[in-house]
């Protein structure tokens, strides 16, 4: 998924050489929204300001063989977390039952292995024959779609940077409360950092923390950001672009972190934390992670998304699916 990696002061911002303003006003981030008891995946927009969210497209979808969240290798369990998107794959290439695309997803996450969750292989994809989908509980933990939704999702779902959030029931998904919460601990601890107040930003985090390598407990860990604090005559951190995505355990916020020390030293791209709600109330920070690649936005062209839904397999089904509940 993401490393930890750092540019120096003279490199040049990977979104300016290339050419993308991340801040355009016509980008926008995304992310799908799977429902398991719902048999749904919704394309959403997630704007800074969440209440200015907009559902795109509505997909209809197959999952695991077995009801609840994923826990082991081989359970035929859809996993329900916060994941990324981690390539796009030609269905060429693959066996036939994966139909023309799939988009692997990065589970096992860190919460997951830290709660001792196994497995591996699990996509969103095709299906060999569109019949498959209408089944619903026939995959070994994947989600499937219809194979022109696939195509159409592939398009806005960028590799190591796109979100995935599946969930047994949308509602327990950015609650207002928990988004503002944990929007609201990324500025604090972000503070906390500018501040160079060591004691309140490692009060941020759970306390059995572990470094993303392994090697440094929170005590450790503490030592360590002291140094670096005081190594730094002057330093900044800034955080842009921020966005928390909660589920009803843990919250993931996602952002571009721009850090300078004295003349020496810059980092620019992509945070990406890791929050855990713990039993006795509250979040804590439980990992993090920092790529050099930036944060970039997907262009949107309602247009195209307006032709989707006149042709996508799932509108009838939709709507046939309302229509009888009213």
């Amino acid at each position: 998924m993401l490393g930890s990696t750092a540019t120096t002061l003279l490199a040049p911002r990977l979104a300016r050489a290339e050419g993308l303003d991340i801040r355009d006003k016509n980008n926008e981030l995304v992310f799908l929204l799977v429902d398991k008891t719902r048999l749904k995946a919704d394309l959403l927009t997630w704007p800074e300001e969440r209440k200015d969210s907009e559902k795109l497209v509505s997909f209809r979808i197959a999952i695991g063989k077995e009801t609840g969240d994923k826990q082991k290798s081989g359970d035929n369990k859809t996993p329900e977390g916060i994941y990324f998107a981690k390539s796009i794959l030609n269905g060429r290439h693959l066996p036939a039952k994966y139909g023309p695309v799939a988009i692997p997803i990065d589970f096992p996450n860190p919460l997951d292995r830290f709660l001792g969750k196994t497995g591996y292989g699990i996509w969103l994809h095709g299906v060999e024959q569109d019949s498959r989908i209408e089944a619903a509980n026939v995959t070994e933990g994947c989600v499937a779609f219809y194979n022109a939704d696939i195509r159409s999702l592939s398009q806005w779902l960028m590799p190591a940077e796109s979100i995935i959030v599946i969930a047994k029931d949308a509602t327990q998904v950015n609650r207002p409360e928990d988004v503002d919460e944990v929007k609201k601990l990324v500025g604090d601890w972000t503070s906390a950092w500018n501040d160079r107040d060591v004691d309140r930003y490692i009060s941020y985090f759970i306390p059995n923390f572990r470094s993303f390598d392994k090697k440094m407990n929170l005590k450790n860990y503490r030592k360590y950001k002291q140094r670096v604090f005081a190594s730094y005559e002057n330093m900044s951190v800034k955080m842009q672009d921020v966005r928390v995505f909660t589920h009803d355990r843990y919250a993931v916020a996602i952002m571009n972190q721009d850090f300078t020390g004295d003349e020496r030293y810059r980092a620019f791209g992509r945070k990406v934390l890791y929050w855990q709600r713990l039993d006795e109330g509250g979040w804590k920070l439980f990992h993090e992670e920092f790529d050099e690649r930036p944060m970039r936005f997907t262009n949107l062209s309602r247009e195209k998304i307006a032709n989707i839904i006149r042709t996508s397999p799932s509108t009838k089904f939709l709507q046939d699916s309302r229509e009888s509940k009213l």
